[in-house]
C-alpha cells in the first residue's frame, strides 16, 4: 500500500483500513489470553484506578452505557475485574482489576507496544509526531463540527440495521 492508493479515497475508508490491519495485528497477538475482546478498555481502567466508575468509562471510551455494561459484564465473568459499590452514591459503582487483571494489563500493553513498534517502523520520529499531530488536529476538526462529539452504540455496529450513533 502506498500514498497514492489513499490519496482521493475517503478519510473514513484510509482510517478503517487502518484501524483493521491494527486492530487484526493486536488481536493475534493477544490471542494467548483468556478473554477475547476489550483489551483496550482493561488499559484505560487500568489508568484511571481506583476512581474509575461505568458512566466515566463510557466517557472515556466514547461509546454508550449499555454497551459499558455488557464489557464490563464479560470482564467480570472472566474473573479480570469487579464491581465495588460506592458507599458515597450506592447507583455508582467503582471497577477495580483482580489479582489476575493485574497480571493480563502488562501483557496487553507490552503487545500494542510491539504493534505499534511494527506499525512504525522505517518511519522518522520526525514523520510519527507529525502523524500523531496532524491525527489530533483532525480529531479537533471533527468534534467541533455539529454531532462531532458522538458516543457510538456497539451494539448497532455489529447488526444490519442502520447504524445509530449516540450523542
Amino acid at each position: 500500500m502506498n500514498s497514492d492508493q489513499f490519496k482521493n479515497e475517503p478519510l473514513a475508508k484510509v482510517l478503517a483500513f487502518i484501524s483493521k490491519q491494527y486492530v487484526g495485528a493486536a488481536s493475534k497477538k493477544l490471542s494467548k489470553l483468556e478473554i477475547k475482546r476489550y483489551y483496550y478498555a482493561l488499559l484505560v481502567i487500568e489508568e484511571e484506578q481506583p476512581d474509575i466508575t461505568q458512566q466515566l468509562l463510557a466517557e472515556l471510551l466514547k461509546i454508550d452505557k449499555v454497551s459499558v455494561f455488557r464489557m464490563v459484564d464479560y470482564f467480570c465473568k472472566h474473573g479480570v475485574l469487579e464491581r465495588k459499590v460506592n458507599i458515597e452514591d450506592r447507583r455508582s459503582q467503582y471497577l477495580q482489576l483482580t489479582d489476575k487483571g493485574k497480571k493480563i494489563t502488562p501483557v496487553i500493553r507490552n503487545i500494542y507496544k510491539e504493534v505499534n513498534s511494527a506499525a512504525f517502523e522505517g518511519i522518522s520520529n520526525e514523520d510519527k509526531a507529525l502523524f500523531f499531530k496532524v491525527a489530533a488536529k483532525v480529531a479537533l476538526n471533527l468534534e467541533s463540527m455539529p454531532n462531532g462529539n458522538t458516543k457510538i452504540d456497539l451494539k448497532e455496529l455489529g447488526s444490519s440495521r442502520p447504524r445509530k450513533v449516540l450523542t
